[in-house]
């Protein structure tokens, strides 16, 4: 996949300063845009959005005895308490 450098420099950007609210300021926006029908900026910050995603998601680590995401639904089940 591949990212533009502008978009990836303003995600990283508003992810460092306003962290997990970034995803939500930039769904905002992209929603204001698409009612708006600017098509153009709203794929810019549908991206944005998206890009705000992964890098929050690379960012934090999973939570302690939280079954991994790669785990089978079988082995999932396991570990759920009572299950």
């Amino acid at each position: 996949m591949k990212t533009d450098h502008d978009v990836l420099l303003f995600a990283t950007r508003l992810v460092e300063e306003m962290g997990e609210v970034a995803t939500r300021i930039s769904r905002v926006r992209l929603v204001e845009l698409t009612a708006a029908n600017n098509v153009r900026a709203a794929a810019f910050w549908r991206e944005v959005l998206r890009t705000c995603e992964r890098l929050l998601a690379e960012r934090m680590p999973p939570p302690q005895g939280a079954p991994s995401a790669t785990a089978p639904p079988a082995i999932a089940a396991e570990a759920r308490p009572g299950g």
